[in-house]
C-alpha cells in the first residue's frame, strides 16, 4: 500500500483533500501539513520525519504545491527508493492517485500515472470550444 502526504503553502493541501473527499464521497487516507509562513521549516521537517517513521515499510508519495517552494525543497531531502515527491499537485492529480492507487502495479507506475493525470488536468478551454471571434 502506498501512503500519502500533502505539504503546501497555507491550507491549500487541506482544501484539496476536502474537495477530493467530496467528489469521491469517501474519507481519504492522506495527511496534510500546512507550511508555517512565519517559521523556518523545522516544524515541517519534524512532522515529515514522524510521518515517514510511522509509515516505515510502506512506499510514500509526498505531494507538494510548487516545485522550488519550501515544501518541495524540504520534502526533497527525504527522497529515496521508498519515498517520492510530486510537486505541482492539483485536484486532477490527487483524484488520479486515489482512483489509480488500488490498480497500480508498482510504485513507479503509480507515480508516473499521477503526474500524467495532473498535467492532463490542465486544459485551455478555448481549444475545446473553438476560438471566439469577438
Amino acid at each position: 500500500m502506498i501512503k500519502s502526504l500533502i505539504i503546501t503553502h497555507g491550507n491549500l493541501g487541506h482544501e484539496l483533500i476536502q474537495v477530493a473527499e467530496k467528489i469521491l464521497e469517501q474519507k481519504l487516507a492522506i495527511e496534510a501539513i500546512a507550511f508555517d509562513w512565519q517559521g523556518d521549516g523545522s516544524d515541517m521537517i519534524s512532522q515529515l520525519e514522524k510521518f515517514i517513521a510511522a509509515n516505515k515499510g510502506h512506499k510514500l508519495i509526498i505531494f507538494t504545491d510548487m516545485f522550488g517552494g519550501s515544501p518541495s525543497n524540504i520534502a526533497s531531502r527525504f527522497i529515496n527508493k521508498n519515498v517520492e515527491v510530486i510537486s505541482g499537485i492539483n485536484l486532477p492529480g490527487l483524484l488520479k492517485f486515489f482512483c489509480h492507487e488500488e490498480k497500480g502495479k508498482n510504485f513507479k507506475e503509480t507515480i508516473n500515472t499521477v503526474a500524467q493525470g495532473a498535467v492532463e488536468g490542465i486544459n485551455i478551454i478555448s481549444e475545446y470550444l473553438g476560438e471566439k471571434n469577438d
